[in-house]
């Protein structure tokens, strides 16, 4: 993913352990912390991830 291109997250990921109220009380949680952003394409909403967040995430996957 580049740094700014936006997610389609309608649909959560089928791998995800949250139900769909948790993972959207997620998505709001990390958007009121300016940590992903919402932006409309077309009709759309999509996200993207705050680049320094990002890099944070891959950092920590890459621990693991």
């Amino acid at each position: 993913m580049l740094p700014n291109e936006t997610v389609d997250i309608s649909l959560k990921a089928t791998d995800s352990e949250l139900s769909q109220p948790e993972f959207w009380q997620a998505i709001q949680s990390l958007a009121r912390r300016g940590l992903v952003e919402k932006v409309l394409v077309g009709t759309r909403s999509m996200f993207f991830l705050n680049p320094v967040f990002k890099a944070y995430i891959q950092c920590k996957l890459n621990l693991i």
